[in-house]
């Protein structure tokens, strides 16, 4: 049980609520659920669907396609390449495509409609579509009001005639590549066989034709074309090898056999030797280098040939490691300073001394050398300044030589190539050939196109099934209808009690007595119909509730609806009836101050409706009680002491023998209230409840419709909790219900939950 406030109540629909449809988990159960719940709907939409289908192909006329085919010729220059692991040529797919488009041209159209005489054809004249037939008679409208003149109206009606024809004629008319290859199919598609089978012919034939033709004119026009074009470019031609051959006597440019002049192979040969010298002057100044390093002690020799060659040095050499020999020889017999030890260092240094005399000896000749290897690249870098400078002037001249002689061989070769095409295009012109031939001729055909039944109904089916599925699904997205429990827990956060159906009459009450209005029956429904469906219904709703009632307590409902005839007397009356015959401690209080129906029946009718008016001045202060009369009655007959409270009970239980729900009227708070307030029986009825809770475990008070009544909104923060009674739910929207409870404003008040009363939800057979 918790509070609820309603006065910031808000709601969306279902199709809005992306958020809360991410979360959602839709099962198969639900889906089939859905279907079922459906199934009227989406059968019959998917029978008027085929029925619609079937009409449709009763009433079409049936339509026929016959079709030609032809071979394109393929050139080599719509190849465009090869797959090198399988060998496929790839043919140029806008080549085909282009071909696709010009046999669907106006062009090819007009030559057939013309020599089939199509412009009368009422076949293609129906096929019209409705923008064209409006927009001819509001033209034939307007010339009528303009009055044209006769001839220029007969010239325009033929032009619209044909364009007309052609429109109609084009929509029949298909063209398609067959597969990867350069196969087009021709077809054409009319009501009578015959027809379409000469029709697509004559399309076949019209289309070699126009390419033929095309071909005999393009040769033609090319021929002219070139032949001039021949003309100038040989004269170009002839003008650029002249005008080539002056400007190199003009320069005494002399060509070679390799193609080479004079000049440039003398510069090739200066410029050889002007390197050759270069590297004999870097070869001589390495070899200085390396040397003066040797001496220098900062290298090794290098394996130099000289050193290595030159008999003084290597004699020196091998003293020097004679005397060292000797040297160690004797350090280890003497010690340092004796005049044998000083003796030996003498005579290495006297050695080392004479190497170094040999190596500057080799060191002047290599300074020799290197100074020859200077003169003479000094020499060779003067000899190609002197012949770059005196060819630099033949060098220009040789640029400008080599372009006359370019754009001479450009003109030869373009003549060459333009002479080519000539001879080419005058034996095309003298023998066009057709780029495509017949390969299978159109023929009548046995069978229609359209319309097939193996594909308009199935179509229409699914068609119609799909429309029923929409209209489900809007119906269920757009079904705002409160008569759901998980719509109300999860739109508004509202518990629901249960479902009470329609109550349905015996003919025998059973209870013995005359019998009651019509009016009267649904109040003593658990009396007289034990197990009906409505008194089940009931029993279920008070089993919600008694989870919620404290076993060593008491508690307070208040049962209420949003506006009067929905029920919630029939709701507490019953419910009040089940609490008193199961034995529980229980007091109906009447507090809708408006219809005071319960009121007016006890003054009338208080034993047929199974109640019993109680004095309000009984109820004082006494001691809880939450044991029945019963009970009381069993410790009696014990002889267990009995309280004196128990003792009146069970006086109360014996003088009636009916068991009465006990009843406190509305006169009764009226007349308890203080006669100068306006609104004391709103006091009066909160310190009644006070009261009444001490003696009774449950106290029902039935309430008025709180949207249109103030003391019903003041009445339900008295009680514990507050029973809804919606008394058509499937009619009862969640923004209704939501508008409804706002009216308690920041009221904070614990709603039990809902009862939908009412209900036409067919009762769920038990399965074995």
């Amino acid at each position: 049980m918790g509070f609820h406030e309603f006065g910031n109540v808000e709601t969306m629909s279902s199709l809005d609520k992306k958020d809360t449809a991410k979360k959602e988990y839709v099962s198969f159960r639900d889906v089939f659920n859905f279907l079922k719940k459906n199934l009227l709907i989406l059968g019959i939409c998917s029978a008027s669907g085929a029925v619609l289908g079937g009409l449709y192909i009763l009433n079409s006329e049936s339509t026929y396609m016959a079709t030609t085919r032809l071979v394109m010729d393929p050139e080599q220059g719509r190849i465009v390449s090869q797959d090198a692991a399988t060998g496929t040529v790839i043919i140029e797919a806008a080549e085909i495509a282009s071909q696709v488009e010009i046999v669907k041209s106006e062009a090819i159209a007009q030559a057939v409609i013309r020599k089939l005489g199509l412009t009368e054809d009422p076949e293609i004249l129906n096929t019209r579509s409705w923008q064209s037939i409006v927009k001819g008679s509001l033209k034939a409208v307007a010339d009528l009001f303009t009055g044209g003149s006769g001839e220029e109206t007969e010239a325009t009606s033929e032009e619209e005639v044909m364009r007309r024809t052609m429109g109609g004629f084009l929509s029949r008319v298909s063209v398609r590549r067959v597969g990867q290859s350069y196969v087009l199919e021709i077809g054409y598609a009319s009501s009578d066989p015959q027809k379409a089978a000469r029709t697509a012919n004559a399309l076949a034939e019209a289309y070699i034709r126009n390419g033929m033709n095309d071909r005999a004119d393009a040769a033609k026009r090319g021929a002219i074309w070139l032949e001039s074009r021949l003309i100038e470019v040989g004269r170009k031609a002839r003008e650029a090898a002249l005008a080539a051959e002056e400007y190199r006597n003009e320069h005494d440019i002399t060509a070679m056999a390799n193609s080479s002049t004079l000049d440039q192979q003398q510069l090739a040969e200066v410029s050889s030797q002007m390197l050759a010298a270069r590297a004999a002057t870097a070869a001589e100044s390495a070899k200085l280098t390396t040397l003066v390093k040797l001496i220098e002690g900062r290298a090794a020799d290098g394996n130099m040939e000289e050193i290595a060659n030159n008999p003084q040095i290597q004699k020196l050499r091998d003293d020097i490691r004679a005397a060292e020999t000797r040297l160690e020889s004797l350090r280890s017999r003497y010690n340092e300073g004796n005049p044998a030890i000083t003796a030996a260092h003498d005579e290495i240094a006297r050695l080392k001394a004479a190497i170094n005399g040999e190596l500057r000896q080799i060191e002047a000749v290599y300074r020799s050398n290197l100074e020859t290897a200077r003169t003479r690249e000094q020499l060779a870098e003067a000899q190609f300044l002197n012949a770059t400078k005196k060819g630099a002037d033949k060098n220009i001249a040789r640029v400008e030589l080599s372009e006359m002689e370019s754009r001479a061989n450009t003109y030869r070769r373009l003549y060459e190539s333009i002479l080519q095409q000539y001879v080419g295009t005058m034996q095309t012109q003298s023998f066009p050939l057709g780029k495509a031939r017949i390969v299978t001729a159109a023929t009548a055909p046995f069978g229609r196109i359209w319309p097939k039944p193996s594909i308009i109904l199935p179509f229409s089916t699914v068609l119609g099934f799909a429309g029923g599925l929409m209209a489900a699904i809007l119906r269920n997205g757009l079904d705002r209808r409160a008569g759901s429990g998980e719509r109300l827990q999860r739109e508004l956060g509202i518990t629901s009690l249960g479902s009470i159906p329609v109550y349905r009459p015996q003919l025998d009450s059973g209870n013995g007595s005359k019998p009651l209005p019509t009016t009267m029956l649904p109040l003593r429904s658990v009396l007289d119909m034990p197990y009906s469906r409505f008194s089940e219904a009931l029993r279920s709703v008070k089993n919600s509730l008694d989870s919620i009632i404290p076993a060593n307590g008491s508690m307070v409902i208040g049962v209420t609806s949003i506006g009067p005839g929905e029920g919630k007397t029939t709701v507490a009356t019953n419910l009040a009836q089940l609490y008193q015959n199961e034995g529980q401690s229980v007091l109906l209080v009447d507090a809708d101050f408006i219809g005071s129906r319960l009121s007016r029946l006890a003054a009338s009718a208080a034993q047929d409706v199974g109640m019993k008016p109680v004095d309000l001045s009984y109820i004082g202060e006494q001691p809880l009680v939450l044991q029945n009369s019963r009970t009381s009655a069993g410790k009696a007959a014990r002889g267990v002491a009995v309280s004196e409270l128990e003792r009146e009970n069970l006086h109360v239980e014996e003088a009636d023998e009916a068991n009465p729900v006990p009843l406190v009227t509305v006169e009764q708070m009226k007349q308890a209230s203080v006669s100068s307030q306006r609104y004391g029986h709103l006091t009066t009825l909160k310190e009644a409840i006070a009261k009444m809770r001490r003696r009774y475990k449950v106290v029902v008070v039935d309430m008025s419709g709180f949207e249109d009544s103030a003391d019903t909104r003041t009445i339900c923060t008295y009680v514990d909790g507050i029973i809804l009674v919606l008394g058509n739910s499937n009619k009862m929207t969640i923004e209704r219900l939501a508008d409804a409870l706002s009216a308690f404003g920041k009221s904070r008040i614990s709603l039990l939950g809902v009862i939908a009363n009412r209900s036409d939800a067919r009762r769920r057979q038990a399965t074995v």
